[in-house]
């Protein structure tokens, strides 16, 4: 993803995401069920839970549906260049 890019999805930080794909490592946890956030929110949560569940299918869904899903990598690359500012009012 190109910096015009992750600055186009940093302007939407606020729009409604979903998360999807997050299952549990197996260690007597459930998969985690998720109701919609904002995409900064959304964003802080993958970055944050790294580690303790397998993320390795894991997408947000933001926008209209024309807009791709954001992948693992996506989401790490967006939090290295934005950091904590995903949560700015």
């Amino acid at each position: 993803m190109d910096k015009p890019a992750m600055a186009s999805v940093f302007r939407m930080r606020h729009v409604t995401a979903t998360i999807s794909g997050v299952r549990s490592l197996g260690r007597g946890q459930a998969d985690p069920i998720f109701h919609s956030r904002p995409l900064g929110e959304a964003i802080r949560f993958i970055v944050q839970t790294d580690g303790q569940y397998d993320l390795s299918a894991a997408a947000i869904t933001y926008g209209d549906r024309s807009t791709p899903p954001l992948g693992i990598a996506e989401v790490k690359a967006l939090w290295r260049e934005y950091g904590e500012r995903w949560m700015e009012e």
